[in-house]
């Protein structure tokens, strides 16, 4: 075989071992990504898409930090109550994730134990029957007097005790602070499935302002703020949000559009998602996937043309410093 014969062929083994060699990498970095997401949340999978708009802050802006349609969530496992912290415990705490006070949970649906899909909504409070037709709520033992709510006991008598309660109204809820939310429990008492059930009442950030107003109290009338078709028990939840990355779940949507009757999203920069998530992630994804390669094309250009010039300059110092020094005679 010719010199060069040989020399093209050990160049085509080193360009065969160098992309073997970035493949190995890709996948090693996946691997430590994932496996360090599956420590920090004790889920698999540690990720989830959130496919409506039920907790944006806004029907049509997104905001990093707050959970919007296309937006992946991190969920961290809660497997006791103490691993919650509800919106009525983080008023008093100062405990708030996602622009509002309390945890964000995810959970199975109680109602459709079939349906696959997760509700991702903000735990308000605690739920313990208490007989038939009445419910206490704990977590309102611990509220200072300068928080305002108002109960009301069997018989239709007000109390200000957390015990024995059929209904509950809450001031300065939602995530502007400025609601006051009238709980009725008798629809959970009265309901076959919810019917003495402990655990926790729900209700997704965007549907309070869908349905209350700053002027009026709410849940009184047909639609409530609320979550009025379960009680989540403590076993149905997956986790509990912790952290998101933002838009690119919008990329699962589009490629597997979600069959949960929210038809998110049928075609890129559909209007169910807001619009500045379609413009950030079509920002993002060049940068992202293009990456490794501007890396790799700035690695070679500092090879090629910065490392030479450098060691070209220290040459040239070493050769002034050389003549500059004075020959001593022998």
């Amino acid at each position: 075989m010719a010199d060069g014969d040989s020399e093209e062929a050990e160049k085509k083994g080193r360009g065969r071992l160098g992309i073997l060699k970035d493949i190995a990498f890709a996948f090693l970095i996946v691997g430590i990504v994932f496996g360090g997401l599956f420590a920090y949340t004790q889920v698999y999978p540690p990720l989830v898409v959130v496919e409506s708009a039920s907790m944006q802050h806004s029907d049509d802006v997104s905001y990093v930090g707050v959970i919007d349609t296309g937006d992946l969530v991190l969920v961290q496992s809660a497997p006791t109550r103490p691993t919650v912290v509800t919106w009525i415990e983080g008023r008093v705490t100062g405990h708030a994730t996602y622009g509002d006070y309390g945890d964000v949970i995810v959970f199975r649906k109680p109602n459709s134990p079939s349906d696959p899909t997760p509700v991702i909504h903000r735990a308000l409070m605690y739920i313990v029957p208490n007989g038939s037709d009445a419910y206490d709520i704990p977590d309102l033992a611990g509220w200072p007097l300068s928080l305002r709510w108002e109960g009301v006991a069997r018989g239709g008598a007000p109390t200000q005790s957390p015990y024995g309660l059929q209904s509950v109204t809450i001031h300065g809820m939602g995530w502007q602070g400025n609601l006051n939310i009238t709980f009725d429990l008798l629809d959970f008492a009265q309901d076959p499935v919810n019917r003495n059930v402990t655990g926790y009442i729900t209700m997704g950030d965007n549907n309070a302002y869908d349905v209350c107003a700053p002027s009026r109290p709410c849940g009184t009338g047909v639609l409530k703020p609320y979550d009025v078709q379960w009680v989540v028990p403590q076993g149905n939840i997956l986790g509990r949000a912790r952290g998101e990355i933002p838009w690119f779940g919008l990329l699962k949507l589009t490629l597997d559009p979600a069959r949960s009757g929210t038809k998110c999203c049928d075609g890129w920069g559909d209007p169910l998602a807001p619009r500045n998530s379609w413009d950030s992630l079509t920002i993002a994804l060049p940068l992202v996937f293009g990456a490794p390669f501007i890396v790799e094309g700035g690695l070679w250009a500092w090879g090629k043309f910065i490392t030479p010039r450098l060691r070209k300059r220290r040459g040239a110092k070493t050769d002034q410093v050389a003549a500059a020094d004075p020959v001593e005679p022998r």
